[in-house]
C-alpha cells in the first residue's frame, strides 16, 4: 500500500511538471517602459499619407460589406484607425508602440511605414510595423492589433513629427 501510494504521488509530481505552457507574448500597458516623450501618447486618429493610388476600382459600380460604395483603392483605408501611438528611445535604439484598429468587418491585409522627414522634406528614418508576432504584412482582424517598430538611425526622433505611408504595391484590402 505504502509503495502504491508514493508511485502516484510521484507520477503526480512529474504530470504537473509536464503541463503545457503559454509562451505566446503578453504586452500589459502598464509595464511599457517609456524613457522620453509621453507627451507623443495620443488617443486622436493619425492623418495617414500615401502615394497616389493607381485606382484599380474606378469606374467600378462595387460595394463594401458595409454597404459603402468603394470609390478607389485607397477606400479601405478609411476602417484603419491608429492610436495611442508613442515613439520612444531606450539603450540607444528608437522604437514605436501602438495600436491599429480596424472597423471594417473583415480582416484587411496592408503593409505601413513610419516615416520622418527633415525641415526641406528629406527622408531621415524609415521603419515597417509589425505585429507582435513579428510580422511586417499586417492581417488586421477586426477590432484592435497591437503595434510596433524598431527605427534604425543615429538621430533622435522622439518629439518630432512623422507620418504613416501604406505601401502602394501591397495595397490595403480586406481578405476574403
Amino acid at each position: 500500500m505504502k509503495g502504491i501510494k508514493g508511485t502516484v504521488i510521484t507520477v503526480l509530481a512529474l504530470s504537473s511538471l509536464t503541463a503545457c505552457v503559454n509562451k505566446a507574448p503578453v504586452l500589459h500597458g502598464e509595464t511599457l517602459l517609456v524613457t522620453e516623450a509621453p507627451e507623443q501618447l495620443t488617443e486622436e486618429p493619425v492623418e495617414v499619407q500615401t502615394a497616389a493610388p493607381t485606382e484599380a476600382y474606378s469606374g467600378m459600380d462595387m460595394k463594401d460589406e458595409l454597404g459603402n460604395q468603394i470609390v478607389g483603392d485607397e477606400h479601405f483605408k478609411q476602417y484603419l484607425t491608429f492610436k495611442n501611438l508613442i515613439v520612444y528611445e531606450e539603450d540607444g535604439d528608437t522604437f514605436l508602440d501602438g495600436i491599429i484598429k480596424n472597423d471594417y468587418v473583415k480582416p484587411i491585409a496592408c503593409a505601413v511605414d513610419i516615416v520622418y522627414r527633415d525641415g526641406d522634406g528629406t527622408e531621415v528614418a524609415r521603419a515597417r510595423l509589425q505585429t507582435k508576432d513579428g510580422m511586417y504584412m499586417l492581417m488586421l482582424e477586426p477590432g484592435e492589433t497591437t503595434i510596433l517598430a524598431r527605427i534604425l538611425t543615429d538621430m533622435k526622433l522622439s518629439g518630432r513629427e512623422y507620418e504613416m505611408e501604406f505601401d502602394d504595391d501591397i495595397g490595403v484590402k480586406p481578405v476574403y
